[in-house]
Protein backbone atom coordinates (compact mmCIF):
# COMPACT_ATOMS: atom_id res chain seq x y z
CA UNK A 1 0.00 0.00 0.00
CA UNK A 2 1.16 3.15 -0.84
CA UNK A 3 0.55 5.66 2.24
CA UNK A 4 1.40 9.28 0.45
CA UNK A 5 -2.07 9.99 0.70
CA UNK A 6 -2.76 9.31 4.03
CA UNK A 7 0.55 11.20 5.18
CA UNK A 8 -0.75 14.34 2.73
CA UNK A 9 -4.25 13.99 4.78
CA UNK A 10 -2.29 14.25 7.77
CA UNK A 11 -0.21 17.27 7.36
CA UNK A 12 -3.33 19.21 6.48
CA UNK A 13 -5.14 18.41 9.02
CA UNK A 14 -1.96 18.34 11.57
CA UNK A 15 -1.34 22.38 9.95
CA UNK A 16 -5.29 22.93 10.74
CA UNK A 17 -5.06 22.03 14.25
CA UNK A 18 -2.41 22.89 15.29
CA UNK A 19 -2.36 25.39 18.31
CA UNK A 20 -1.34 25.99 21.78
CA UNK A 21 1.88 25.81 23.11
CA UNK A 22 4.04 22.39 23.16
CA UNK A 23 1.89 21.38 20.24
CA UNK A 24 3.79 19.65 17.21
CA UNK A 25 3.49 16.73 15.15
CA UNK A 26 5.52 13.97 13.92
CA UNK A 27 7.21 13.93 10.82
CA UNK A 28 6.33 11.23 8.84
CA UNK A 29 10.49 9.63 9.23
CA UNK A 30 10.73 10.09 12.23
CA UNK A 31 7.17 7.65 12.62
CA UNK A 32 8.27 4.98 10.82
CA UNK A 33 11.78 5.22 12.76
CA UNK A 34 10.21 5.65 15.78
CA UNK A 35 7.43 2.22 15.19
CA UNK A 36 10.52 0.20 13.88
CA UNK A 37 12.59 0.63 17.04
CA UNK A 38 9.96 -0.29 19.33
CA UNK A 39 7.76 -2.40 17.45
CA UNK A 40 10.77 -5.02 15.82
CA UNK A 41 11.78 -7.16 18.60
CA UNK A 42 8.04 -8.41 18.90
CA UNK A 43 7.03 -11.58 17.20
CA UNK A 44 3.00 -11.10 18.01
CA UNK A 45 1.35 -8.14 17.13
CA UNK A 46 0.60 -6.29 20.21
CA UNK A 47 -2.23 -3.95 21.59
CA UNK A 48 -0.60 -0.15 20.71
CA UNK A 49 -1.31 3.16 22.55
CA UNK A 50 -0.02 6.73 21.80
CA UNK A 51 -2.10 8.60 24.83
CA UNK A 52 -1.17 11.90 22.86
CA UNK A 53 -2.10 11.50 19.29
CA UNK A 54 -2.50 14.79 17.85
CA UNK A 55 -3.82 13.62 14.22
CA UNK A 56 -2.17 10.35 14.00
CA UNK A 57 1.21 10.54 13.01
CA UNK A 58 2.80 8.09 15.38
CA UNK A 59 0.32 5.17 14.98
CA UNK A 60 0.11 5.95 10.76
CA UNK A 61 4.15 5.40 11.14
CA UNK A 62 3.13 2.43 12.95
CA UNK A 63 1.22 1.12 10.28
CA UNK A 64 2.83 1.81 7.25
CA UNK A 65 5.93 0.02 8.70
CA UNK A 66 4.00 -3.12 9.62
CA UNK A 67 2.32 -2.76 6.36
CA UNK A 68 5.58 -4.09 4.78
CA UNK A 69 7.39 -5.81 8.14
CA UNK A 70 4.58 -7.11 9.92
CA UNK A 71 1.83 -7.23 7.77
CA UNK A 72 -0.64 -9.65 9.74
CA UNK A 73 -0.51 -7.08 12.36
CA UNK A 74 -2.62 -4.48 10.41
CA UNK A 75 -6.21 -6.56 11.03
CA UNK A 76 -5.75 -7.00 14.48
CA UNK A 77 -4.74 -2.96 14.95
CA UNK A 78 -7.70 -1.78 12.98
CA UNK A 79 -10.16 -4.24 14.80
CA UNK A 80 -9.43 -2.33 18.31
CA UNK A 81 -6.09 -3.10 19.20
CA UNK A 82 -4.51 -0.06 18.31
CA UNK A 83 -6.11 3.23 20.48
CA UNK A 84 -5.07 6.95 20.52
CA UNK A 85 -6.01 9.64 22.94
CA UNK A 86 -5.96 13.20 22.87
CA UNK A 87 -7.74 15.81 25.11
CA UNK A 88 -8.41 17.54 21.85
CA UNK A 89 -11.67 16.22 20.76
CA UNK A 90 -10.48 17.78 16.92
CA UNK A 91 -7.48 15.79 17.20
CA UNK A 92 -9.34 12.72 18.00
CA UNK A 93 -11.27 13.20 15.53
CA UNK A 94 -8.82 13.69 12.64
CA UNK A 95 -6.96 10.79 13.81
CA UNK A 96 -9.89 8.24 13.70
CA UNK A 97 -10.87 9.46 10.21
CA UNK A 98 -7.17 9.33 9.18
CA UNK A 99 -6.57 5.53 10.19
CA UNK A 100 -9.88 4.86 8.51
CA UNK A 101 -8.49 5.91 5.16
CA UNK A 102 -5.70 3.90 5.87
CA UNK A 103 -8.25 1.01 6.78
CA UNK A 104 -10.36 1.17 3.24
CA UNK A 105 -7.49 1.50 1.35
CA UNK A 106 -6.66 -2.12 2.57
CA UNK A 107 -10.25 -3.46 2.01
CA UNK A 108 -10.99 -3.07 5.87
CA UNK A 109 -13.21 -1.24 8.40
CA UNK A 110 -11.88 0.48 11.44
CA UNK A 111 -13.62 1.17 14.36
CA UNK A 112 -13.26 4.96 16.49
CA UNK A 113 -9.66 4.46 16.68
CA UNK A 114 -8.55 7.54 19.05
CA UNK A 115 -10.84 9.21 21.70
CA UNK A 116 -11.04 12.64 23.49
CA UNK A 117 -8.99 11.39 26.82
CA UNK A 118 -6.90 13.41 29.29
CA UNK A 119 -3.97 10.91 28.74
CA UNK A 120 -2.43 11.95 31.97
CA UNK A 121 -5.47 10.85 34.16
CA UNK A 122 -6.27 7.94 32.24
CA UNK A 123 -5.60 4.06 33.03
CA UNK A 124 -5.05 1.00 31.54
CA UNK A 125 -2.04 -1.11 29.94
CA UNK A 126 -0.28 -1.79 26.67
CA UNK A 127 2.11 -4.00 25.01
CA UNK A 128 3.12 -0.95 23.26
CA UNK A 129 2.91 2.96 23.63
CA UNK A 130 4.29 5.39 21.91
CA UNK A 131 4.24 9.02 22.29
CA UNK A 132 5.46 12.57 21.64
CA UNK A 133 4.03 14.50 25.08
CA UNK A 134 3.66 18.10 24.45
CA UNK A 135 6.83 19.96 25.51
CA UNK A 136 6.00 22.20 27.42
CA UNK A 137 8.03 23.67 30.62
CA UNK A 138 6.76 25.34 33.93
CA UNK A 139 10.22 26.76 34.58
CA UNK A 140 13.18 28.16 34.12
CA UNK A 141 13.03 31.37 31.35
CA UNK A 142 10.40 30.80 29.16
CA UNK A 143 8.12 28.91 31.79
CA UNK A 144 4.89 28.56 30.79
CA UNK A 145 1.72 29.59 33.13
CA UNK A 146 -0.27 26.78 35.76
CA UNK A 147 -2.53 26.90 38.29
CA UNK A 148 -0.77 26.37 41.73
CA UNK A 149 -3.24 24.00 42.40
CA UNK A 150 -2.72 22.01 39.31
CA UNK A 151 1.11 22.15 39.92
CA UNK A 152 1.28 20.91 43.25
CA UNK A 153 -1.66 17.85 42.13
CA UNK A 154 0.79 17.27 39.19
CA UNK A 155 3.49 17.13 41.40
CA UNK A 156 1.99 14.51 44.20
CA UNK A 157 1.19 11.57 41.51
CA UNK A 158 4.24 12.19 39.37
CA UNK A 159 8.01 12.20 40.75
CA UNK A 160 9.30 13.20 37.21
CA UNK A 161 7.44 16.53 37.29
CA UNK A 162 8.10 17.28 41.12
CA UNK A 163 11.87 16.95 39.85
CA UNK A 164 11.48 19.03 36.79
CA UNK A 165 8.02 20.88 36.35
CA UNK A 166 7.21 20.28 32.20
CA UNK A 167 4.29 18.53 30.86
CA UNK A 168 6.62 16.23 28.80
CA UNK A 169 8.10 14.87 32.18
CA UNK A 170 4.53 14.15 33.72
CA UNK A 171 3.60 12.27 30.50
CA UNK A 172 6.68 10.59 30.03
CA UNK A 173 6.57 9.10 33.59
CA UNK A 174 2.95 8.02 32.58
CA UNK A 175 3.71 6.55 29.39
CA UNK A 176 6.05 4.29 31.39
CA UNK A 177 2.73 3.74 33.71
CA UNK A 178 0.85 2.22 30.59
CA UNK A 179 3.51 0.33 29.42
CA UNK A 180 2.73 -3.31 30.75
CA UNK A 181 5.75 -4.34 32.84
CA UNK A 182 6.30 -7.98 31.56
CA UNK A 183 7.58 -7.47 27.95
CA UNK A 184 5.81 -3.77 27.37
CA UNK A 185 7.96 -1.36 25.34
CA UNK A 186 7.66 2.26 25.15
CA UNK A 187 8.97 4.53 22.47
CA UNK A 188 9.05 8.03 22.89
CA UNK A 189 9.80 11.68 21.36
CA UNK A 190 11.31 14.18 23.95
CA UNK A 191 13.68 17.06 24.52
CA UNK A 192 17.34 15.57 23.90
CA UNK A 193 18.40 17.27 26.88
CA UNK A 194 16.11 14.57 28.97
CA UNK A 195 18.96 12.30 28.31
CA UNK A 196 21.87 14.00 30.55
CA UNK A 197 20.64 17.16 31.95
CA UNK A 198 20.55 16.55 36.00
CA UNK A 199 17.47 18.30 36.51
CA UNK A 200 15.95 15.53 34.36
CA UNK A 201 17.28 12.63 36.85
CA UNK A 202 13.95 12.15 38.62
CA UNK A 203 12.55 11.88 34.87
CA UNK A 204 14.70 9.34 34.27
CA UNK A 205 14.64 7.56 37.45
CA UNK A 206 10.60 7.03 37.09
CA UNK A 207 11.02 5.68 33.60
CA UNK A 208 13.35 3.35 34.06
CA UNK A 209 12.24 2.39 37.60
CA UNK A 210 9.73 0.16 35.03
CA UNK A 211 11.55 -0.19 32.02
CA UNK A 212 14.92 0.10 30.55
CA UNK A 213 16.62 1.94 28.14
CA UNK A 214 17.72 0.50 24.32
CA UNK A 215 17.67 2.92 22.60
CA UNK A 216 18.91 6.78 22.72
CA UNK A 217 18.83 8.71 19.04
CA UNK A 218 19.51 12.26 18.89
CA UNK A 219 17.55 13.72 15.70
CA UNK A 220 19.05 17.20 16.34
CA UNK A 221 17.71 20.82 16.02
CA UNK A 222 14.62 21.90 14.42
CA UNK A 223 12.84 18.18 13.83
CA UNK A 224 9.40 20.61 14.29
CA UNK A 225 8.66 23.78 12.85
CA UNK A 226 9.38 26.38 14.97
CA UNK A 227 11.08 24.23 17.90
CA UNK A 228 14.78 25.05 17.31
CA UNK A 229 15.56 22.35 20.72
CA UNK A 230 17.23 19.13 19.74
CA UNK A 231 15.21 16.29 19.88
CA UNK A 232 15.42 12.46 20.86
CA UNK A 233 14.04 9.42 20.26
CA UNK A 234 14.22 7.14 23.50
CA UNK A 235 13.06 3.76 23.14
CA UNK A 236 12.51 1.30 26.50
CA UNK A 237 12.31 -2.32 27.25
CA UNK A 238 11.26 -4.77 29.66
CA UNK A 239 13.61 -4.39 33.14
CA UNK A 240 14.42 -1.27 34.98
CA UNK A 241 17.74 0.58 35.26
CA UNK A 242 18.62 4.17 37.18
CA UNK A 243 18.24 7.45 36.44
CA UNK A 244 21.78 7.80 35.03
CA UNK A 245 22.31 9.93 31.30
CA UNK A 246 20.83 8.72 28.13
CA UNK A 247 23.72 8.53 26.04
CA UNK A 248 23.08 8.51 22.37
CA UNK A 249 23.51 4.49 21.13
CA UNK A 250 26.95 5.22 19.94
CA UNK A 251 28.08 7.21 22.41
CA UNK A 252 26.84 4.15 24.94
CA UNK A 253 29.23 2.02 23.45
CA UNK A 254 32.14 4.39 23.16
CA UNK A 255 32.16 5.29 26.78
CA UNK A 256 31.64 1.81 28.04
CA UNK A 257 35.29 1.26 26.49
CA UNK A 258 36.93 4.59 27.69
CA UNK A 259 35.52 4.47 31.37
CA UNK A 260 38.56 2.09 32.29
CA UNK A 261 40.57 5.10 32.52
CA UNK A 262 40.56 7.31 35.41
CA UNK A 263 40.40 11.34 35.29
CA UNK A 264 43.05 13.49 35.93
CA UNK A 265 43.69 14.92 39.81
CA UNK A 266 40.90 18.05 39.88
CA UNK A 267 44.36 20.42 40.85
CA UNK A 268 45.35 19.44 37.32
CA UNK A 269 43.22 22.02 35.68
CA UNK A 270 42.74 25.59 37.01
CA UNK A 271 39.96 28.32 35.77
CA UNK A 272 42.62 31.17 37.07
CA UNK A 273 41.99 33.40 33.90
CA UNK A 274 42.01 37.10 34.30
CA UNK A 275 38.39 38.15 34.88
CA UNK A 276 37.62 41.45 34.03
CA UNK A 277 34.30 41.81 36.10
CA UNK A 278 33.21 45.66 35.12
CA UNK A 279 36.88 46.78 34.84
CA UNK A 280 37.78 45.74 31.42
CA UNK A 281 38.43 49.10 30.09
CA UNK A 282 40.84 50.02 32.67
CA UNK A 283 42.97 46.82 32.82
CA UNK A 284 42.63 45.50 29.49
CA UNK A 285 44.14 46.89 26.26
CA UNK A 286 45.97 46.10 22.45
CA UNK A 287 48.86 48.40 23.00
CA UNK A 288 50.69 50.45 25.38
CA UNK A 289 52.18 49.52 29.02
CA UNK A 290 51.50 46.55 30.57
CA UNK A 291 51.91 42.91 30.98
CA UNK A 292 51.39 40.29 28.08
CA UNK A 293 47.86 38.71 27.95
CA UNK A 294 46.35 35.94 26.00
CA UNK A 295 43.17 35.13 25.16
CA UNK A 296 41.01 31.93 23.94
CA UNK A 297 41.79 32.88 19.94
CA UNK A 298 45.83 33.17 20.97
CA UNK A 299 45.33 29.14 20.88
CA UNK A 300 45.25 26.39 18.38
CA UNK A 301 45.71 22.62 18.78
CA UNK A 302 49.85 22.54 19.38
CA UNK A 303 50.22 25.99 18.48
CA UNK A 304 50.70 29.18 20.82
CA UNK A 305 50.10 32.35 19.21
CA UNK A 306 52.19 35.59 20.70
CA UNK A 307 49.97 37.62 23.20
CA UNK A 308 47.68 39.65 21.15
CA UNK A 309 46.65 42.09 24.40
CA UNK A 310 48.13 43.73 27.64
CA UNK A 311 47.01 43.70 31.26
CA UNK A 312 47.85 46.92 32.78
CA UNK A 313 48.93 47.77 36.15
CA UNK A 314 46.53 50.13 37.77
CA UNK A 315 44.49 50.51 40.98
CA UNK A 316 41.04 49.80 40.70
CA UNK A 317 39.11 52.84 41.94
CA UNK A 318 36.06 52.07 44.36
CA UNK A 319 33.33 50.28 42.86
CA UNK A 320 35.34 48.84 40.13
CA UNK A 321 36.22 44.83 40.39
CA UNK A 322 38.18 42.27 38.88
CA UNK A 323 39.89 39.07 39.50
CA UNK A 324 43.79 37.86 39.32
CA UNK A 325 45.73 35.56 40.20
CA UNK A 326 49.20 35.29 41.46
CA UNK A 327 51.69 34.75 38.96
CA UNK A 328 52.76 31.67 39.74
CA UNK A 329 49.29 30.64 38.83
CA UNK A 330 49.83 31.71 35.25
CA UNK A 331 53.72 30.99 35.46
CA UNK A 332 53.42 27.11 36.54
CA UNK A 333 50.56 26.08 33.57
CA UNK A 334 52.50 23.80 31.61
CA UNK A 335 49.41 23.79 29.41
CA UNK A 336 46.57 26.06 28.05
CA UNK A 337 43.42 25.92 26.30
CA UNK A 338 40.67 27.52 24.82
CA UNK A 339 37.32 27.71 26.48
CA UNK A 340 35.46 28.69 24.18
CA UNK A 341 35.10 25.64 22.48
CA UNK A 342 33.39 22.30 21.58
CA UNK A 343 36.14 20.20 22.18
CA UNK A 344 39.37 20.53 23.86
CA UNK A 345 42.28 22.62 21.84
CA UNK A 346 45.41 22.31 23.62
CA UNK A 347 49.04 23.94 23.26
CA UNK A 348 52.31 24.05 25.13
CA UNK A 349 52.32 27.08 27.52
CA UNK A 350 55.99 28.53 26.18
CA UNK A 351 56.33 31.35 26.67
CA UNK A 352 54.56 31.78 29.98
CA UNK A 353 52.47 34.89 29.85
CA UNK A 354 48.88 36.19 31.83
CA UNK A 355 45.98 34.82 30.07
CA UNK A 356 42.20 35.97 30.39
CA UNK A 357 39.27 34.12 31.33
CA UNK A 358 38.74 32.48 27.54
CA UNK A 359 41.72 30.29 28.62
CA UNK A 360 41.53 27.39 30.96
CA UNK A 361 45.32 25.85 32.45
CA UNK A 362 46.67 22.46 33.03
CA UNK A 363 49.15 22.31 35.47
CA UNK A 364 49.96 18.30 34.48
CA UNK A 365 49.79 15.42 36.92
CA UNK A 366 52.48 13.55 38.56
CA UNK A 367 53.98 10.34 36.31
CA UNK A 368 52.45 11.99 33.27
CA UNK A 369 55.03 13.57 30.31
CA UNK A 370 53.48 16.84 29.36
CA UNK A 371 53.73 16.07 25.49
CA UNK A 372 51.67 12.81 26.08
CA UNK A 373 48.86 14.86 27.86
CA UNK A 374 49.03 17.44 25.18
CA UNK A 375 48.79 14.55 22.46
CA UNK A 376 45.63 13.44 24.18
CA UNK A 377 43.80 16.15 24.83
CA UNK A 378 44.02 17.57 21.19
CA UNK A 379 43.40 14.14 19.53
CA UNK A 380 39.69 13.43 17.59
CA UNK A 381 38.54 10.74 19.77
CA UNK A 382 39.18 12.57 22.88
CA UNK A 383 36.54 15.18 21.25
CA UNK A 384 34.44 12.76 20.40
CA UNK A 385 34.69 11.71 24.50
CA UNK A 386 34.07 15.17 25.45
CA UNK A 387 30.95 15.86 23.36
CA UNK A 388 29.42 12.38 24.38
CA UNK A 389 30.35 12.79 27.61
CA UNK A 390 29.09 17.09 27.78
CA UNK A 391 25.77 17.75 25.93
CA UNK A 392 26.46 21.44 26.44
CA UNK A 393 29.96 21.41 24.19
CA UNK A 394 27.08 20.07 21.27
CA UNK A 395 25.54 23.95 21.02
CA UNK A 396 26.49 25.40 18.10
CA UNK A 397 26.25 28.80 19.69
CA UNK A 398 28.77 29.60 22.59
CA UNK A 399 29.92 26.23 23.22
CA UNK A 400 31.88 25.85 26.22
CA UNK A 401 34.83 24.16 27.46
CA UNK A 402 34.13 23.99 31.10
CA UNK A 403 36.92 23.14 33.91
CA UNK A 404 34.50 20.31 35.43
CA UNK A 405 34.92 18.71 31.72
CA UNK A 406 38.57 18.39 32.21
CA UNK A 407 38.00 17.45 35.60
CA UNK A 408 35.60 14.36 34.33
CA UNK A 409 37.77 13.18 31.26
CA UNK A 410 38.95 9.92 31.48
CA UNK A 411 42.71 9.86 30.56
CA UNK A 412 45.34 6.76 29.89
CA UNK A 413 48.32 6.53 31.62
CA UNK A 414 51.54 4.41 31.82
CA UNK A 415 49.46 1.40 32.12
CA UNK A 416 48.98 1.77 28.24
CA UNK A 417 52.67 0.30 27.73
CA UNK A 418 54.92 1.37 24.83
CA UNK A 419 51.68 3.37 23.23
CA UNK A 420 52.38 6.30 26.32
CA UNK A 421 55.72 7.04 24.83
CA UNK A 422 54.70 6.71 21.03
CA UNK A 423 51.88 9.29 21.79
CA UNK A 424 53.82 11.86 23.43
CA UNK A 425 57.04 11.19 21.04
CA UNK A 426 54.48 11.61 18.01
CA UNK A 427 53.32 14.81 19.87
CA UNK A 428 56.63 16.10 20.10
CA UNK A 429 56.80 15.91 16.29
CA UNK A 430 54.14 17.76 15.62
CA UNK A 431 54.76 20.55 18.19
CA UNK A 432 57.56 20.53 16.10
CA UNK A 433 56.04 20.60 12.50
CA UNK A 434 57.89 17.45 11.30
CA UNK A 435 54.85 15.10 12.61
CA UNK A 436 51.50 13.42 11.23
CA UNK A 437 48.43 14.73 13.26
CA UNK A 438 46.66 11.61 11.74
CA UNK A 439 49.28 9.16 13.00
CA UNK A 440 49.13 10.79 16.16
CA UNK A 441 45.18 10.44 16.51
CA UNK A 442 45.74 6.76 15.08
CA UNK A 443 47.94 5.94 18.14
CA UNK A 444 45.29 7.94 21.25
CA UNK A 445 42.43 6.18 19.54
CA UNK A 446 44.29 2.64 19.21
CA UNK A 447 44.64 3.38 23.20
CA UNK A 448 41.25 4.29 24.12
CA UNK A 449 39.26 1.98 21.84
CA UNK A 450 41.23 -1.14 21.05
Amino acid sequence: MNFDRAWKLHDEAAHRLARGPGRVFTPRDTAIRLAQLTLDPLAEAPTVLDPACGAGALLLGALEWASVERPSWLAHWLRGAMSGWDVDAENAVACTELIGVVAGELGMQAGVVASARDGLAATGEYDVVLANPPWISYSGRHANELPRQRRTELAARFPAFAGWPALHTAFSEQCARLTRRDGGRLGLILPMQMADLAGYGAARRAITSRLTLEHSIELGENLFPGVTEPAGLFVFGAGSGTERPWLPDEDAALMARVRRFAPLPPESFGDVGVHTGNAADLLVGREGNGLPLRIGRDIEPFRLAEPTQILRNVELPEGRYARVAGEARYREAIIVLRQTASRPIAARHEPWAYFRNSVLACYGAEGHDPDFLLGVLNSDVVARIHRAMFRDARQRTFPQLKISHLRALPVPGREVGELYEGIASASRAVQACRGDVAALNALVEQVYLE
